[in-house]
């Protein structure tokens, strides 16, 4: 039988860049940990800075700012604490732990396996550590013997050095990763499968705490895990929320909550938007109400991220606007209880035609007139955004993205991209789903009519989505599809197309293995189609 310990899983939002703040978060929750009989107290990665701090790591004072805020922290531990932070030796960084004891750090941990692929790019900052992070604890008269790791280490399948081989023949205690593992669908799954799977003949606890939060395009998800001898899970953190978990190492196991995707995805871009915001400085939004499927869903998410006294829901109908898409904008947003504003844009169409036309003489009208109508409108919600100090929530989905079904300047227009990373077919089931647990809070017709951008007469959206987001999905996984097909093959071409404009779109919350943005990096000049 291993021996117990009482753990405090710290699962913190820390402030990238505000070391004050985050300062007082570790000292607030070190002691609420003490104080509810934790023997070692466990922060995430980096908490000291935040995650990821990119290139703010060139710069020589925020480095000693981190280093200042873990000394001063250090000196108000009394039991143990470990503490994610960044370490400076001979000039060189490295992704570290610090265990903090008695006053003081009294050993530092350098994290061994560094990730370089999709949105990691630690290899440009960071050197590998060497030794494996075991350290000494004594508890009540007992001796612990504990080895740290760092989140990559744990995922050492895509290395040559097995880390988990060379720690089980070490007979440790406790195993304890400290993590800063962003959200996709089905994480908490993978990491829990990974830990049993490299950890199950280790015969001792296991303790994964990982960082909450948004950072840019980035949310962090929690579900922090405490796993018994015998790798049954005991605690878990909350999905999307700071938590603070108290545990025995020897509790029996647990009934292991379950999440529904649908509202695994909405907390994670709720938070995600929430997050962008505040650390931000932002308090109030402002999104183009169509009524249609997309938009009413960025206005649902906003609402429950921000509050309704803060979103500002503005319907922008021109000549080629039906009626039901006038009025389901107007109901949606007397059922969010949102501002609600509409701004008639056709006198502004027929002038930028007056203008245009003797420049077009003789061309039939197509896409460039269309756009004029998306572009009026993104320059209006620039102009409440500029007036009112609102930031613009583009509403764009992942599959318009792809195939470059978007306005430059019009509807790509914003400070964050809010479904920028669901596939359309996923944005009709998570609003659907929003509408199961909200009382059909969407008007129905928003979800039922067939989707169109309403910028010519009778228009509507030229794809089978039901087919198409699928194909989509597929390429930019990377995944196996058959490309011997025209509509196979013009998708493929419209997507490599199609990057210049997603250059020029607002940072996308992420919440699937490969969004756009940070992760999936394609030259814009491209003549190589698979």
């Amino acid at each position: 039988m291993s021996k117990s310990i009482k753990v405090g899983i710290c699962q913190v939002n820390p402030i990238l860049g505000n070391f004050d703040y985050n300062y007082q978060k570790l000292l607030d929750n070190y002691n609420q940990a003490i104080d509810k009989g934790a023997n070692l107290v466990i922060f995430p990665e980096m908490v000291v800075t935040g995650y990821p701090p990119q290139d703010l790591l060139f710069s020589k004072s925020f480095i000693k700012k981190n280093l200042e805020v873990l000394h001063n922290f250090s000196k108000k531990v009394s039991s143990p604490c470990i503490v994610g932070f960044i370490d400076e030796k001979d000039g060189k960084l490295f992704n570290s732990a610090a265990i903090c004891e008695k006053g003081k750090v009294v050993k530092v941990y350098n994290k061994i396996l560094l990730p370089n692929y999709d949105v990691f790019d630690e290899n440009r900052y960071f050197e590998n550590g060497s030794e494996i992070g075991d350290f000494k604890i004594d508890i009540d008269g007992t001796d612990f013997n504990c080895v740290v790791q760092i989140c990559e280490d744990l995922w050492e399948d895509n290395y040559s050095r097995k880390l988990s081989e060379e720690i089980v023949t070490m007979s440790p205690d406790l195993i304890v990763n400290i993590s800063a593992s962003p959200y996709h669908k089905n994480r908490k799954n993978i990491r829990k499968d990974l830990i049993v799977k490299n950890f199950g003949d280790a015969n001792c606890p296991f303790v994964y705490c990982n960082l909450i939060g948004g950072q840019d395009e980035l949310i962090f998800d929690g579900n922090s895990m405490v796993f018994n001898s015998d790798m049954n899970l005991i605690a878990e953190g909350k999905n999307f929320e700071e938590d603070l978990i108290i545990v025995d190492t020897d509790s029996s196991l647990i009934n292991e909550s379950e999440v529904e995707i649908n509202n695994e995805i909405y907390s994670a871009l709720t938070l995600g938007i929430k997050d962008y915001f505040s650390k931000t400085g932002h308090q109030r939004a402002v999104i183009g109400l169509s009524g249609g499927i997309d938009s009413a869903l960025v206005a649902c998410l906003a609402v429950d991220a921000l509050g309704s006294e803060n979103v500002y829901l503005v319907s922008m109908p021109s000549r080629f606007s039906s009626e039901h898409s006038k009025t389901d904008a107007k109901q949606l947003a007397q059922n969010l209880n949102a501002h609600f504003d509409t701004v008639d844009i056709d006198s502004l169409f027929e002038k930028y035609l007056d203008v245009l036309n003797p420049k077009f003489k003789g061309l039939e009208s197509n896409v460039a007139e269309e756009n004029i109508q998306s572009r009026i409108r993104g320059n209006i919600l620039m102009a409440f955004s500029n007036k009112f100090g609102c930031l613009v929530l583009s509403t764009g989905n992942k599959t318009e993205l792809a195939l470059g079904y978007c306005t430059l300047y019009g509807d790509m227009s914003g400070g964050l991209s809010v479904i920028g990373d669901l596939s359309k077919t996923e944005v009709y089931n998570l609003a659907k789903w929003k509408n199961k647990v909200s009382n059909n809070i969407i008007p129905d017709s928003s979800i039922t009519k067939p989707p169109s951008a309403e910028l010519a007469p009778n228009q509507v959206d030229p794809f089978d989505y039901d087919v198409i987001s699928p194909i989509v999905d597929k390429v930019i996984y990377n995944e196996s599809i058959d490309n011997n097909n025209s509509e196979t093959d013009e998708i493929i071409r419209r997507i490599n197309q199609n990057e210049y404009k997603r250059r020029q779109t607002p940072p996308i919350l992420r919440i699937t293995r490969k969004a756009f943005g940070m992760g999936r990096r394609f030259p814009i000049v491209n003549h190589f189609h698979e």
